[in-house]
C-alpha cells in the first residue's frame, strides 16, 4: 500500500500541478539521460575514436621514420660502393703496406675529397662524409661543404697525416664490432659548444669497406642532420590534439627516457645539454616501466588531465635500443566539446524547468475548458439528446478525443440503423415464406378444378364444333384465361416450392452474354441498348438454370421501366469469395412507398395483364437459397439499381451470416 501513496498522491493534485510535473519529467528525464548516458557514451567514442586514430597514426609515423632511415642508410651503402671510395680504401691498405708512393695516396685523396664535395651540395641534408682507417683515424673529411685539412701526424706510414683520432669515439666502436652491413650511431646533437643555445642533431652512418681478401680497408662515415626526422614529427601529426615527442628507450642509464625531439629545442638530448629533462623524470618511475614493459603500443593516463598515446619503433637492428612515439594530449582539449555539450544541457535544464512552470499555468487554463465542454456534450448524449455532437476544429488531443466521440455516435446511429434494416429483411423473408406456404396450399386447392374447368371447356368446344360459333368463341375465351390462371398458379406453386439449387461450376460471365442475348431483341424494339462491364472469367458455383431465370427477371424489368433510347448498364466483377451484379435502368423509378413492397408476391407496378408481380419473389428466393442477396434502390439521378451478391462457392454465406446475427443482437 505504500508503493501505491505516490500514485494516489499525484491523481488527487490539481491539473496545473499534474501538468508541471509530466512536463519537468518529460524534459528532465531526456535531459539527464542525455547527460549522464549519451553524452559520457559520446565521451567514451571519441576517446575510442581518438584512440583508434592516433594509433593509427603512430604506426603511419613509424613506418614513415623507418623508411626516412633505412633511405638514409641505403645511401651510405651505396655511397661505399663508388670508385673513387673504393679506390681509395685500396690506397689506404697499400700505404700501409708500403706498397703505395706518397704522390699516388695523395691524388686518390684528392679525388675522394672532390668527390665528397660534389655529393654533399648535391645532397644538402648530409652534414658530413669522412674516411676513417681501422685504427680510427680520419683521413679525409667534408664537412658542411668545406673539405678539412689533413695536418696532423701520426705514428703510421710516413707521409700519410690525418685530421682527427675517432678510435675513442662511441660510434666508431660500435662500428667495428657490429656485423651489420651500415651501423647506425645514436640519434645526438653534433659538436656542442660552450654557450650554444641548440646544436643540430644527426645521425650517423658508418660504413665498413673490405678489400677482395675481407680485410677491413677502413669505414666510409656518413653524417645526416635529423632536420628530415624534424619535419617529419612537425608536419604528420599536425591537426591532432597535444604535442609530439620522439623518447629514447635504452639501456644505457644516461640515454634512457631522453628527449631525441620535443617541439622545444631545449629539452632535447638531456645527456648532451646536462639537463633534467627527461621523460621518464615527468611520467615517474612506475609509469615508465610499465611502457617500457609494456606492449608495442598503447594509451597511458598520467594524472586527471593527460593522455598519452605510444608507439615503440626498433630503428637498431644490432642493438635493443628503442624510440617512443609519443602523443601527449590534454584531456580539457580533447574533451572540450563534450565538456561544452554538459554545460549546455545543465544550463538547458534549468531553462526547461522554468517554461515547464510557465506552460503548465498556461496549459492548465486551456485544456480545462474544452474538456469540460466535452464532457457537456457526452452528458448530454447519454441522457438521450441525439443531436449533441462536437463541433470545435482542433487538432490536439482534446480534438482527436471530440471526433472519437462523434465517430462512436455515428457508430451507434449505424449499427442502429443496420439492425432495423436487419430486422426488417427478416420480417419479410418470414412474410414472404408464410405467403408462399398460403399460396401453395391454395395453388393445389385450385389447380385440381381449374384443371377440369378447362378440359371440360376443350370438350364442349370439341362437341359443339362450328354448330355455335359464339358459344366457340366463349369456350376459347374460357380456356384463355384459364390457361392465364394456370399460369399463375404455377407461378404460386413455383414460389412457393423452393426448390433447392444443383450446384455446378459455370462461368456467370457467359451467363450474363447468352442471357442479354436473349432479351437483346425486345430491347431493341425500344432502341434500348445493353452495356456490358464484366470481369472476364468469372465462375462460381450455383444452379445455372435458376440464375438465368432470376437475370431474365430482372432484365425484363429494367427493359419494361427504360424510356426508348435510353441504356442498361450490367457490371459484374468479383472481390475476395464473392461475385458481385449490378443492373442499372434509367427509368423513373420506383415510388419510396412501394420499395419495401416489391418482393412481395403478386404485388406489380405494371398494368394489369402485364405481369403477375411473382418474377421479384421467385427471383429474391432463389438468391436467398444460393446464400446470396439481392437489393433494389432507387439513385438520385432517376432509374433503378439492382445489386446481385452470390459467393463463389456453394455454402452459407457470410452476407446471411451477418444479417442474423444482427437480428439476434449478437
Amino acid at each position: 500500500m505504500l508503493q501505491l501513496a505516490p500514485i494516489a498522491a499525484f491523481c488527487s493534485m490539481q491539473l496545473q500541478q499534474k501538468i508541471f510535473i509530466v512536463l519537468s519529467l518529460l524534459t528532465g528525464i531526456p535531459m539527464l539521460v542525455l547527460l549522464f548516458g549519451v553524452v559520457e557514451r559520446i565521451e567514451d567514442q571519441i576517446q575510442h575514436q581518438t584512440e583508434t586514430e592516433l594509433h593509427a597514426s603512430l604506426e603511419k609515423k613509424s613506418e614513415e621514420l623507418n623508411i626516412i632511415l633505412n633511405s638514409q642508410k641505403s645511401i651510405a651503402k651505396g655511397l661505399a660502393k663508388v670508385p673513387s671510395v673504393r679506390r681509395f680504401a685500396g690506397a689506404v691498405t697499400a700505404m700501409s703496406a708500403g706498397e703505395m708512393k706518397a704522390a699516388t695516396y695523395r691524388q686518390r685523396a684528392e679525388e675522394l675529397e672532390n668527390f665528397f664535395l660534389s655529393y654533399q651540395q648535391a645532397v644538402p641534408t648530409i652534414q658530413a662524409l669522412r674516411f676513417i682507417d681501422p685504427a680510427g683515424k680520419t683521413l679525409v673529411k667534408v664537412k658542411e661543404g668545406k673539405p678539412i685539412e689533413a695536418k696532423k701526424k701520426g705514428d703510421v706510414t710516413a707521409g700519410r697525416l690525418f685530421i682527427a683520432d675517432q678510435s675513442s669515439k662511441r660510434f666508431f666502436q660500435h662500428a667495428l664490432q657490429s656485423k651489420e652491413a651500415v651501423s647506425m650511431s645514436d640519434f645526438e646533437l653534433g659538436q656542442v659548444t660552450p654557450g650554444a643555445d641548440f646544436c643540430p642533431s644527426m645521425v650517423r652512418y658508418s660504413v665498413p669497406i673490405h678489400d677482395e681478401l675481407d680485410r677491413l680497408d677502413g669505414l666510409l662515415v656518413v653524417n645526416i642532420w635529423g632536420s628530415r626526422l624534424d619535419a617529419s614529427m612537425e608536419t604528420s601529426m599536425a591537426g591532432y590534439p597535444g604535442k609530439v615527442y620522439i623518447v629514447e628507450l635504452s639501456e644505457d642509464r644516461m640515454r634512457d627516457g631522453i628527449y631525441l625531439y620535443h617541439p622545444d629545442t631545449r629539452k632535447r638530448f638531456a645527456d648532451q645539454m646536462n639537463s633534467n629533462f627527461r621523460f621518464s623524470e615527468e611520467l615517474g618511475r612506475d609509469v615508465w616501466q610499465t611502457i617500457k614493459q609494456g606492449k608495442v603500443a598503447g594509451t597511458v593516463f598520467a594524472g586527471e588531465e593527460r593522455m598519452l598515446f605510444y608507439r615503440k619503433i626498433s630503428p637498431f637492428s644490432d642493438r635493443p635500443t628503442q624510440w617512443l612515439l609519443v602523443v601527449d594530449a590534454d584531456r580539457n582539449v580533447l574533451f572540450a566539446q563534450v565538456n561544452r555539450m554538459r554545460q549546455s544541457i545543465w544550463v538547458l535544464l534549468g531553462i526547461l524547468m522554468f517554461i515547464s512552470l510557465f506552460l503548465a499555468i498556461w496549459a492548465s487554463g486551456r485544456l480545462a475548458r474544452p474538456v469540460h465542454s466535452l464532457a457537456e456534450i457526452i452528458k448530454r448524449y447519454a441522457d438521450g439528446d441525439h443531436s449533441a455532437v462536437y463541433t470545435d476544429k482542433r487538432n490536439d488531443e482534446i480534438g482527436i478525443a471530440g471526433n472519437a466521440f462523434n465517430y462512436l455516435k455515428h457508430s451507434l446511429e449505424k449499427a442502429e440503423a443496420d439492425k432495423a434494416e436487419a430486422e426488417k429483411m427478416a420480417r419479410q423473408s418470414e412474410r414472404l415464406a408464410s405467403v408462399g406456404q398460403l399460396a401453395a396450399g391454395i395453388g393445389h386447392e385450385i389447380n385440381n378444378p381449374l384443371m377440369n374447368i378447362m378440359s371440360l371447356a376443350s370438350l364442349v368446344e370439341s362437341t359443339l364444333k362450328n354448330e355455335n360459333e359464339d358459344a366457340c368463341n366463349d369456350l376459347r375465351l374460357l380456356k384463355k384465361e384459364g390457361e392465364r390462371c394456370a399460369r399463375i398458379v404455377q407461378g404460386i406453386l413455383n414460389f412457393a416450392r423452393e426448390n433447392k439449387p444443383t450446384y455446378e461450376d459455370f462461368s456467370i460471365t457467359v451467363l450474363i452474354e447468352e442471357t442479354t442475348a436473349l432479351l437483346q431483341h425486345r430491347a431493341g424494339h425500344s432502341s434500348i441498348s445493353i452495356k456490358l462491364e464484366l470481369e472476364a472469367n468469372l465462375h462460381m458455383e450455383g444452379d445455372r438454370n435458376q440464375l438465368q431465370q432470376v437475370l431474365v427477371n430482372v432484365i425484363l424489368n429494367a427493359i419494361q421501366a427504360s424510356p426508348e433510347g435510353s441504356q442498361i448498364s450490367i457490371k459484374a466483377w468479383q472481390q475476395e469469395e464473392h461475385i458481385y451484379l449490378e443492373i442499372l435502368d434509367h427509368g423513373c423509378g420506383i415510388d419510396n412507398e412501394n420499395v419495401m413492397k416489391i418482393f412481395d408476391p403478386f404485388f406489380t407496378t405494371k398494368e394489369e395483364g402485364k405481369g403477375t408481380g411473382l418474377g421479384l419473389s421467385v427471383s429474391y428466393g432463389i438468391i436467398k437459397h444460393h446464400g446470396g442477396t439481392i437489393n433494389i434502390e432507387n439513385m438520385n439521378h432517376a432509374g433503378v439499381l439492382v445489386q446481385i451478391v452470390l459467393p463463389v462457392r456453394a455454402g452459407t454465406s457470410k452476407i446471411n451470416q451477418e444479417v442474423l446475427e444482427a437480428v439476434n443482437g449478437k
